[in-house]
């Protein structure tokens, strides 16, 4: 029987908590460096960690595996693991090797999985899963940002989530065998993606029960974060909000510094339905971060942010 891979660390646990932001990376780079292959580093931030998360994998680029979890209020864990880099490009073996949601599973069972998928590449504004239709797939994006939004039969859709890569969309639909709960968009200029029928992984999971495990928690990750939007939607002014959508395209460097793709192609109008709010409203509140030097426009896109200055007006009002 092949040996299951997990993303329990062997190695050491890093706390950034009480680190300046624009310390952390290196931190994380040091410890990294002295990882030998399979074995793991888990650190602890307070910070969205999307910034910090691509910094790492620009570091490291196709030599890691990277899983992160909200595990309370400020609280996330980043598990890194070694992993032997692919030689050629993206194979549907190589991404699922990456996503957190299959890195677990034995080599046998993810090579079954494999053979059944396909790979995809759509550009901006397309929708890759209709809302209320059937889609009997699961999908990894392994190059590009999705967006899962929703309209509840209206013209005006609202983003509840990003999808970015080498993480996974219709889980919900997975367990129970119902129609989409949103529009699946994409937000990057392209996107590719991995698509597995349900099937294929039903057929896994008959031998490998922990299959259903992993997107058990994907679920429950989702499920966390909605409820942290939900919360934050009903309790922080729209400054605040709008900051809390800008945060994870944020880099984890000290001042302005280049926002993490989309974000710089994204409209005011995206921004807005992320944030829960209509593009009057948002438009307001993104002039008044950056009379904060908070963010930097150009050609009426945001270019720039500070991950920090960000960071504290966020904590200033939960």
């Amino acid at each position: 029987m092949s040996t299951t891979e997990t993303f329990v660390a062997t190695g050491p646990r890093l706390d950034l908590r009480g680190i300046p932001v624009a310390e952390r990376p290196s931190r994380v780079f040091e410890e990294l460096d002295r990882l030998p292959s399979g074995d793991g580093l888990t650190f602890v931030t307070d910070l969205e960690p999307r910034g910090l998360m691509s910094r790492i994998e620009q570091h490291h680029r196709h030599e890691i595996a990277l899983d992160a979890h909200r595990a309370a209020e400020r609280e996330w864990h980043i598990t890194i693991r070694r992993i032997e880099p692919e030689a050629d490009a993206p194979s549907p073996l190589g991404i699922l090797r990456r996503a957190s949601a299959f890195t677990r599973l034995d080599q046998a069972t993810r090579a079954r999985i494999a053979a059944a998928a396909t790979m995809h590449t759509v550009r901006r504004g397309q929708a890759v899963a209709a809302e209320n239709a059937d889609w009997p797939y699961v999908g990894i994006v392994f190059d590009g940002v999705l967006a899962l939004s929703s309209g509840n039969g209206s013209s005006r859709h609202r983003i509840f989530y990003e999808i970015f890569p080498y993480e996974i969309f219709g889980e919900t639909e997975f367990f129970d065998g119902g129609t989409g709960i949103g529009r699946v968009i994409v937000i990057s200029k392209v996107a590719r993606f991995l698509r597995i029928p349900r099937e294929a992984l039903y057929a896994a999971a008959s031998d490998a029960p922990q299959t259903i495990a992993a997107l058990g928690r994907v679920a429950a990750q989702r499920i966390r974060g909605l409820m942290h939007a939900l919360t934050s939607q009903a309790t922080l002014p729209i400054i605040a909000r709008i900051a809390s959508v800008l945060l994870p395209y944020a880099m984890p460097e000290e001042g302005l510094t280049v926002a993490m793709t989309p974000l710089p192609h994204m409209t005011q109008a995206q921004i807005a339905a992320a944030a829960g709010t209509v593009k009057e409203v948002a438009a307001r509140a993104i002039a008044e971060l950056e009379e904060h030097a908070m963010l930097k426009r150009e050609r009426g896109h945001i270019r720039y942010l500070d991950r920090q200055k960000l960071a504290d007006l966020i904590r200033e009002y939960s």
